[in-house]
């Protein structure tokens, strides 16, 4: 980590130590470094989504970075925790010289109690959020890849089994165009929940990055 990194990351983790305590006990701050996506959590205040130090990046960090739309950052988003729990949510993404992002600094905030006095307070709660945005908070990456092919598979009604050649391809593309690949432990999961070889999966990965014209991004398979 260069050393202007090194500063940012010692100022944003003061300023994350600044926020929760502000809105603790509903709020948390997570830093994250895009370096290693499985283990990308760096920093941690406050324990509103039950995660940890080199817990894994969210399915809406992976997606975003995939596409590389890191451009913009992502306020007051609502975001889904098991026990219909509610939260919500604003990401800024720490982009270095180039605009690259390499991380991402996210703060969440529980309210789950609020919505139930939405009409009183909506302004403190959904009041400009964004509905486009959607996210789950895991730190396990096997949560969060089953969560987003469960998620695939749901848009598209089929199941893998009954698929064709070329619908399974097409799966595999569009479980690419949502990140999953940028994490080095990806094949292996999805031959277990897709009840396919890892040679199968890379294969099709291949076939759908040569349709779409886009070889390995990013050094993945």
């Amino acid at each position: 980590m260069s050393d202007e990194r090194q500063r940012t990351l010692e100022l944003l983790r003061q300023l994350a130590v600044a926020i929760e305590r502000l809105f603790s006990p509903l709020c948390e701050v997570v830093i994250h470094d895009f370096t290693d996506f499985e283990h990308s959590i760096v920093h941690l205040e406050g324990d509103v989504s039950h995660r940890h130090l080199g817990g894994a990046a969210t399915d809406l960090l992976l997606k975003r970075a995939r596409a590389s739309e890191t451009d913009e950052d992502l306020y007051c988003y609502k975001t889904r925790l098991p026990g219909e729990r509610t939260m919500k949510s604003s990401t800024v993404f720490l982009r270095d010289e180039s605009g690259t992002a390499y991380g991402a600094f996210c703060i969440n905030y529980d309210i789950t109690v609020l919505t139930g006095f939405e009409k009183v307070i909506g302004a403190m709660t959904l009041n400009g959020a964004e509905e486009s945005v959607s996210e789950m908070l895991s730190d396990d990456i096997n949560q969060t890849i089953g969560g987003i092919i469960s998620e695939t598979l749901a848009d598209i009604s089929d199941e893998p089994r009954l698929m064709n050649r070329d619908g399974k391809v097409d799966l595999i593309a569009r479980l690419d165009s949502k990140g999953i690949f940028q994490v080095k432990k990806a094949a292996p999961i999805l031959a277990e929940q897709l009840g396919l070889s890892r040679a199968t999966i890379y294969n099709y990965l291949r076939e759908a990055r040569e349709r779409a014209g886009d070889p390995a991004p990013g050094g993945s398979p």
